[in-house]
């Protein structure tokens, strides 16, 4: 194999290892934010809820009142 030739082969090598590490990259990205737009959703319905809940009854403002000395 001539000295030219293994040249070509190592960059086509080493471009396709490069790809790979953008495709696992890319997939831990994926992952992180759709676990991202997930946590945001339940934290959103927990403080819709919390909302909704203490409008009517006042809990938390009591709770907050008896913990922050008000």
């Amino acid at each position: 194999m001539s000295k030219k030739n293994r040249q070509s082969s190592s960059q086509y090598g080493s471009a396709q290892v490069a790809g790979i590490s953008h495709q696992a990259e890319y997939r831990i990205i994926k992952f992180d934010l759709i676990k991202v737009a997930a946590l945001n959703a339940v934290y959103l319905v927990v403080i819709l809820a919390l909302y909704y809940t203490n409008r009517s009854s006042g809990y938390l403002d009591k709770w907050f009142a008896k913990i922050l000395y008000f």
